[in-house]
């Protein structure tokens, strides 16, 4: 019923302009637009394990307690290409343990911060994400991060922090702390990147942020930390429960308040 749906919305938008017109005293005030997310990721954060097409035409998925938390929080979006990312000018770029991405996409992205966007990468050496899926199954998550062209670029290298990734560690990071495993750390690269690239690396080297031309990367040694089954028990239905989350939810945050997030 098409015609009808039209009709109806016609309607409903012709009574709202009426409502604006006749209540002058109205506040003027507008709620701010969430922040727009593209995400990229070869976790299973966005159709849970596993999804196959059919599953996910139907419906029968169940996405992470994170990506659950994000659509309520952001508008985000998952994708699997950069191509038009100039185009289409989100507030925020998230790798989430990304796919091995390709020459363009690279080249795309730096392009885009250097003009003045902002990315946060979750980018982990030794990922011990428990998976089901055989090792040749595309769906599986990464096991490394596949990023070294574009830290290099940026003047860091990303190398494993411990010899066992599959130890829980209890990670503190300022005033948020939460378990994870394989933790990773960033070490500066000799030559170091262009003049308009500038990194600091924090403590333990867990977090590098960097003012690359008129943008900012914050680039995570991890990814782990996503899994909710290294969260609090009750974090999985209320996600803000878990450091893990907040500590994300204030990299975003930071970065929005630094650059506003769009070239």
């Amino acid at each position: 019923m098409p015609g009808f749906w039209q009709t109806l919305a016609s309607a409903l938008l012709a009574s709202l302009a009426l409502a604006q017109c006749t209540a002058p005293d109205s506040p003027t005030d507008h709620p701010q637009p969430a922040t727009s997310i593209q995400l990229m990721t070869s976790l299973p954060l966005v159709w849970g394990e596993g999804a196959s097409m059919e599953s996910i035409l139907s419906g029968d998925t169940e996405p992470a307690p994170i990506y659950r938390y994000w659509q309520g929080q952001y508008d985000i979006v998952a994708v699997d290409s950069l191509e038009n990312l100039a185009g289409e000018n989100p507030d925020m770029v998230i790798l989430a343990q990304p796919r091995a991405m390709s020459p363009a996409d690279l080249a795309d992205l730096d392009g885009w911060v250097r003009a003045g966007g902002a990315v946060i990468i979750l980018t982990d050496p030794d990922l011990a994400w428990p998976s089901d899926l055989s090792f040749a199954d595309p769906r599986r998550p990464l096991v490394t991060g596949l990023l070294s062209p574009l830290l290099g670029h940026w003047g860091l290298e990303l190398v494993a922090a411990s010899e066992n990734g599959a130890t829980i560690t209890n990670l503190r990071f300022g005033e948020y702390s939460f378990a994870t495993r394989g933790v990773g750390k960033f070490e500066p690269l000799a030559p170091e990147a262009s003049s308009d690239v500038r990194c600091n690396i924090g403590e333990a080297g867990f977090v590098a942020r960097c003012s690359i031309g008129k943008g900012q990367a914050s680039i995570v040694a991890d990814a782990d930390f996503l899994n909710a089954a290294l969260w609090p028990d009750e974090a999985s239905q209320s996600p803000r429960k878990s450091d893990a989350v907040r500590f994300v939810d204030s990299l975003v945050q930071e970065q929005m308040e630094s650059f506003g997030g769009k070239p």
